[in-house]
């Protein structure tokens, strides 16, 4: 075998140029010639900056899992875990990885392994993972309905009959839910997507998507919800529900009350709030000199 200019032996067989294409175990090649799996569930990449940055300090510490795509001059690896990974040692400047390989395995056996790790971490959208839920269903003659997935990946059936119900969500609220930079809990997007009311629906996830922890979710849930009488219809409006507030105790024998008009209040609403406020207080107080206003 004549090797290439500037390489040794050594090179190839780090490299898997050397006899063929390496079937198993451990060996060091270029990002070149790794290939994502197309039928990965994770589409979006979240907090990416800190992965890359460590690769950056120290290097890629867990090898990615592949196997071997194809024969002949163009070898190339397909990945199996790792994408995140992968993605990050390219950004990262890296051109060679270490990585397992392993023997190729049955399509829907290397699917049904994937979803379970990433059932088990809890690392990819909740949309994407509904997705990859359902089409375990629609395609795997093993998996017959809801309570043979549940075995399958080790949660129970109504976690499972939750996670599909988030394709139920409208399709709009599905686009964000799947293309945002946060990690959704899987808990809150269950609750949402199981509510009847559109409104009410998307009212939450834009609360999620502005930063609302999985507790202030089962609150929003809890406070907006109609109540039922016995005869199952609501007993109020879910706009009737209570609206978040706050109040100030002030040195002026007067408590003032910020009180929202939807489910949120942030700080810096409030803080407009009471602006705003003070400046109708002037006004009226200019066109009413019987009214005193101590400040």
């Amino acid at each position: 075998m004549k090797l290439p200019e500037g390489k040794t032996r050594l090179d190839l067989v780090r490299e898997g140029l050397a006899g063929g294409l390496k079937k198993t175990g451990r060996l060091v090649v270029s990002l070149d010639r790794l290939v994502e799996d197309p039928r990965n569930e994770r589409r979006v990449y979240r907090n990416m900056e800190g992965l890359i940055a460590s690769i950056k300090a120290v290097g890629l510490v867990e090898p990615l899992t592949v196997t071997p795509e194809s024969a002949g001059s163009g070898d190339i690896y397909r990945i199996v875990t790792g994408h995140r990974r992968y993605r990050a040692a390219k950004a990262a400047g890296l051109s060679m990885v270490e990585v397992l390989i392993r023997e190729p395995e049955e399509e829907l056996k290397r699917r049904q392994k994937s979803i379970i790790s990433n059932v088990q971490r809890e690392d990819v959208g909740p949309v994407e993972l509904a997705e990859a839920l359902q089409t375990m269903l629609d395609e795997d003659p093993d998996v017959t309905n809801q309570e043979t997935l549940a075995t399958l990946i080790g949660k129970d059936e109504t976690w499972v009959s939750g996670m599909l119900r988030v394709l139920s969500l409208p399709a709009e609220l599905r686009q964000k839910v799947g293309s945002t930079q946060l990690s959704i809990s899987y808990d809150s997007i269950i609750r949402i997507a199981r509510l009847d009311d559109p409104r009410l629906q998307r009212e939450l996830v834009e609360a999620l998507l502005g930063g609302a922890s999985q507790r202030e979710i089962r609150t929003l849930i809890n406070t907006r919800q109609p109540e039922k009488h016995t005869d199952g219809k609501p007993s109020r409006s879910s706009t009737d529900a209570p609206k978040p507030k706050r109040a100030f105790k002030t040195e002026h024998q007067a408590i003032v009350v910020v009180q929202s008009t939807t489910s949120r209040l942030t700080a810096d609403r409030v803080v407009l709030a009471l602006r705003a406020a003070l400046q109708i207080a002037y006004e009226q107080a200019s066109k009413d000199e019987t009214e005193t206003f101590s400040l």
